[in-house]
């Protein structure tokens, strides 16, 4: 499809289409933590998103890690045409 996910330290998970350089979706809320990886299944209907704090503000109190699995929409992992 040309898309791919990406997230970071502030717990921001977007959806891209790389053949238009736009973003097509964002989390509506951050993760509790760190995303620390991202895997669609084959027939991207859903995203996997690993939340683990990577002490990136040192050694403190964090939630747990997690892995949540979101269903996602045909048009939240679909490119649109380009004009």
């Amino acid at each position: 499809r040309g898309t791919f996910a990406s997230g970071g330290c502030d717990g921001v998970v977007s959806v891209w289409d790389g053949g238009n350089k736009k973003r097509l979706w964002q989390s509506p809320a951050p993760y509790p933590t760190s995303i620390a990886a991202l895997a669609f299944s084959g027939d991207g209907g859903l995203l996997a998103v690993a939340a683990s704090y990577t002490f990136e503000l040192g050694a403190r109190p964090h939630p747990a890690d997690a892995i949540h699995v979101r269903p996602m929409a045909h048009a939240e992992v679909t490119p649109k045409p380009r004009q």
